[in-house]
């Protein structure tokens, strides 16, 4: 029976899309690999993932010194790889095995964010700068989520076409559901952690159109401290602190709940390689005003309510049409939507590209 050594070492925290997707991409793939195959998982995050038939494999990163985590990495697979000689390695993000291309490779390219508007982190830029292209060198094939992503990493690295699949993800429809609870006066921002999620632009509006709705903030990292503090010193040097509210973070519950709760989800990005709030927001019943960049016309045009990130007044329409909403339309054409956008669906997609990937079964 062939092996597949899924590689998910992570350093980030578990509120971030990679490690939402990741969790829920590995259930549905087992369910479609495992009996074909052996399957195995190298992760730090060994205490939170119980799959049966998934082998994991405990791995801790360690402190050492002049050796960031992303490239504690392939001392981790390397080791691995040469006792479980796998098949392939699936990894679920940009940090794949840089030190040989024997093995076949998949590897998920979440965004190039780091290579385009937003270098915050030195070590991260400079990986996507001058290690990334030697993964994707190694890799038969890279999933991205969008067709927007998929035209950066050609343009910024060159590569084929073909080599690329763009998989749309899903939405955990039984978690983020539409509960039996009142809308309230409320606007609210999800993962307002970096510079590029352009949060400033909205505390600004809030106060330059006097608008009477409370704004409800989340999201913090602690690398990005600065941007946090910015957004909280700017919301009192605007005399809105009665109106606006901030969470570095909240319950899986309570995030839900907000979600219900709030009139709609605002996300003014200026860049993103998929956006997973909008399909959170919908999925619990609640509308979403986007900023009109690429991904987010291509993934979410049919049922967003965009405004143009050049024209403020712009975003003051885009509030107007959520108070004139008509809501039986709007649901079901979200519904309609939503239909699109299932981890099982995603999943089965994957499974035929890594039966191709080992040469099993050509896709098309």
């Amino acid at each position: 029976m062939k092996k597949i050594l899924f590689n998910f070492l992570y350093w980030g925290k578990k509120s971030t899309g990679i490690y939402q997707i990741t969790i829920n991409l590995l259930k549905e793939l087992v369910n479609f690999l495992s009996d074909e195959y052996e399957l195995f998982c190298l992760t730090n995050f060994y205490e939170d993932i119980k799959i049966d038939k998934l082998k994991i494999i405990k791995e801790e990163f360690k402190r050492i010194k002049l050796i960031p985590k992303i490239f504690q990495t392939q001392f981790y697979l390397k080791n691995r790889v040469k006792k479980i000689k796998p098949g392939l390695i699936f990894n679920f993000f940009h940090s794949g095995y840089l030190l040989s291309n024997k093995t076949p490779q998949i590897s998920i390219i979440h965004d190039l964010i780091p290579l385009s508007i937003f270098k915050g982190n030195l070590i991260n830029y400079l990986y996507f700068r001058f290690f990334l292209k030697t993964l994707i060198n190694n890799c038969k094939y890279i999933l991205t989520p969008s067709n927007a992503t998929k035209n950066d990493i050609i343009d910024i690295f060159k590569i084929p076409e073909e080599k690329i699949k763009v998989v749309y993800w899903g939405v955990d429809k039984e978690r983020f559901k539409k509960l039996n609870i009142q809308k309230e006066n409320f606007y609210l921002i999800v993962n307002a952690t970096f510079p590029y999620k352009n949060v400033d632009y909205i505390i600004k509006l809030w106060r330059k159109f006097n608008i009477k709705d409370r704004l409800i903030i989340i999201g913090y990292h602690p690398k990005y401290i600065k941007y946090h503090n910015y957004l909280k010193e700017l919301t009192k040097k605007l005399s809105l602190e009665d109106k606006i509210t901030f969470y570095k973070e909240v319950s899986d519950e309570k995030l839900i709940e907000l979600y219900n709760k709030a009139k709609a989800l605002i996300s003014p990005s200026l860049k993103e390689g998929f956006g997973l709030p909008p399909l959170e927001a919908l999925s619990c019943g609640t509308p979403v005003i986007l900023s009109n960049i690429p991904v987010y016309k291509e993934i979410y045009n049919d049922i967003a309510i965009f405004f143009d990130l050049d024209n403020e007044e712009n975003f003051k329409e885009a509030l107007e049409k959520v108070e004139n909403l008509n809501q039986e339309e709007f649901n079901y054409k979200r519904e309609e939507f939503l239909k699109k956008f299932d981890w099982q669906k995603t999943a089965e997609e994957i499974y035929k590209i890594i039966k191709d990937c080992l040469n099993e079964k050509n896709i098309n």
